[in-house]
Order: C-alpha cells, then sequence, then structure tokens
C-alpha cells in the first residue's frame, strides 16, 4: 500500500497516531471523518476511535495479544484490569492503569534491543532512539509493507515527544492524554479520565506490541474472546444504567 504520509498528517494534528490493528478500509474511514470536520470536539474525535475500539477487538486483544508479545505480557494483567474498568465507566482508572504500561514496557524494550540501560531520565530520547531502531528494522529487512510500518512508527514517535511526554502545563490540545500531567497530580478529575485518553494510551501499547513482536493484524475473535466481549458490552450497559443513580451524591451541595 505504501506510505501512509496522509494518514499521519490527519491523524497527528488531532494528537493521534495511526491506528494500528485496523484494516485499511477502516483508517480511510476514520481519515475522512477526521477530515471531514474544521476542528472536531474531542467528543467527535472520540467517537471515530470507538470504531477501532470496540469490545470484540479489546476482548481478543486481551486474551490474544497482550499475553503473547514479549515484554507486553509483563503487564497483561493490568492491561485487562484497565480495559475492564473502561467499560465499567471508571475512567481515571483505565487511563491512570495503563500510563505506567507505555513506560515500563518501553524501557524494557530499548534494554533488549541494546539500545542502552532501562533505568535513568530522558524517557522521550529513549522512544525516539527506539523508535528510529524499529524504522531501521523493518525498511533493512522489508517487513511486510514497510512504507506502512514506516508511517505507523513515525506517528508514534510525534505523539510521545509531542504529547505525550510533553510539558503538561503547555499540552497543546484539550484532551490531556499526558503521562506527566496524570501521574505527577497537575491534573484533577476534569482534566482526564475520558475514553479518548483510554484509547490513546492503548494505542501507544498497541504500536510497542508491533514494535516488540512484529504482527500487522489484529488477533481474530474465539468462542472465548466472544465471551469476553460479551462481559464487556454487558458491564458497560450496567455502568450506563447505574451512574445515573449513584452519580448525583457527588452533585455540589
Amino acid at each position: 500500500m505504501g506510505s501512509l504520509g496522509y494518514f499521519e498528517e490527519v491523524f497527528g494534528k488531532h494528537g493521534l497516531m495511526i491506528p494500528v490493528f485496523s484494516n485499511f478500509g477502516i483508517l480511510q474511514d476514520l481519515c475522512a471523518e477526521l477530515a471531514g470536520v474544521e476542528n472536531p470536539s474531542d467528543e467527535e474525535i472520540q467517537s471515530v476511535l470507538s470504531m477501532v475500539y470496540t469490545p470484540g477487538h479489546l476482548a481478543a486483544m486481551v486474551l490474544s495479544r497482550y499475553p503473547t508479545v514479549p515484554f507486553v505480557s509483563d503487564f497483561k494483567v493490568s492491561i485487562a484490569e484497565s480495559v475492564e474498568a473502561h467499560f465499567l465507566g471508571l475512567g481515571h482508572v483505565a487511563v491512570a492503569g495503563l500510563m505506567p504500561v507505555v513506560e515500563g514496557v518501553g524501557r524494557r524494550l530499548y534494554e533488549h534491543k541494546k539500545l542502552g540501560p532501562r533505568r535513568g531520565n530522558g524517557i522521550v530520547n529513549r522512544f525516539n532512539a527506539l523508535t528510529d531502531f524499529a524504522i531501521a528494522e523493518v525498511n533493512e529487512r522489508k517487513l511486510g509493507d514497510y512504507a506502512e510500518v514506516h508511517s505507523m512508527l513515525n506517528s508514534f514517535r510525534v505523539f510521545l515527544g509531542g504529547f505525550f511526554y510533553s510539558d503538561s502545563e503547555v499540552y497543546p490540545i484539550s484532551d490531556k492524554t499526558n503521562r506527566n500531567g496524570v501521574t505527577h497530580g497537575a491534573y484533577d478529575d476534569g482534566d482526564f479520565g475520558s475514553p479518548l485518553n483510554f484509547y490513546k494510551t492503548l494505542g501507544a501499547i498497541d504500536m510497542l506490541c508491533l514494535i516488540a513482536s512484529f504482527q500487522v493484524f489484529p488477533p481474530k475473535a474465539t468462542p472465548e474472546s466472544n465471551a469476553l466481549a460479551m462481559h464487556y458490552q454487558s458491564i458497560r450497559n450496567l455502568n450506563n444504567y447505574s451512574r445515573d443513580k449513584w452519580s448525583k451524591f457527588f452533585a455540589e451541595p
């Protein structure tokens, strides 16, 4: 298919990576939705990404991909708990549970690729070096549609340096998917915890899956993942019903 430079541009202006485990048809639909609105709201972008992160897709990833990818598998329980929290409507828990996974997997991969020790400051530089290494490896070995993968990895680099690890005080867009703001307590309840934060952070983990184990296609559904997807859907429905009942207790006096 070749380079996805146009997709990089469209997704990048909204602080998004190109979703890894999506077919080209879905990517085209996502890109058209984003390009068709002058200044889409966070809710509109969130709705677009929900086309990728469906209960069925997430169930298959939780059961068949995250537990099998080197270094990502070290955090398979944390990821599974965060996904369940997302469907339970526990957005702050879901996002905060995923953010350390990005850094933990990235540091392990950095060391595994013999780029240097995992510990120490300079996480953005480590991720840049890791991404450069992955791009060079893909191009050298001509893995899959390497120009397409190159674009995906480049969008990952831009997301991490320009958004995820940027200074929380000057985060450039409104959604606040920012590791520093969340983990250092600079952001409060009203600043983060949205499904959009969740989708973006999980997207970074998916990109690390690609770097760790070159598999560009999503896992297939199984009877077990279908059952888990039904569970996700049921708890989401329950959450939508029950939240109205108890959220009144948080109302301002």
